[in-house]
């Protein structure tokens, strides 16, 4: 799957993001934002391509991880649908096929990216009340799901086994 994107030995998430595009036919964009503990990634699909939305407030390494992340679950399902559901093999498939990205990758030590605006600012407006009850939701209260054991500290929801989500 990595041939066929044709990504060249080393490119950044913009790079990325186009082979991936062209590759499914439609627009990939990374959205960073405050997503405060609900998820590390979130990937909604609009009719306007695929908007990969990641924590604004962490390391530029760490949100490469998260993006490829994000992007290995869109190709996988591409490729094999329902292969990025919660359960069996996906998250772990979704985590080796983004650590290929990753290696591709060469992310800017300091590029926090722009605040959204426009329809990524509409679509991320959209989504904040449900990262605020995945956060807050009422399984945290319980002790059940919610909670801060995601593998790189992020929240996760009940049945998430790798903290990131779509939508």
């Amino acid at each position: 799957m990595i041939g066929e994107l044709a990504l060249p030995d080393r490119t950044d998430l913009t790079g990325v993001c186009g082979a991936v595009a062209a590759y499914l036919g439609c627009p990939v964009r990374i959205v960073p934002m405050r997503l405060d503990g609900a998820a590390s990634g979130v990937t909604a699909r609009t009719d306007d391509g695929y908007w990969i939305f990641c924590e604004l407030r962490t390391s530029a390494w760490h949100r490469t991880h998260i993006v490829t992340h994000e992007i290995g679950r869109l190709l996988l399902d591409h490729a094999a649908p329902g292969m990025t559901g919660r359960d069996g093999p996906a998250p772990w498939a979704a985590e080796v096929l983004g650590g290929l990205l990753m290696a591709r990758v060469a992310p800017s030590p300091v590029d926090r990216g722009p605040e959204p605006t426009g329809p990524a600012a509409e679509l991320a407006a959209a989504l904040a009340p449900a990262l605020r009850h995945r956060r807050d939701g009422p399984l945290r209260a319980t002790g059940r799901g919610g909670g801060n054991s995601g593998k790189d500290g992020a929240a996760r929801g009940a049945g998430d086994s790798d903290g990131g989500s779509s939508v």
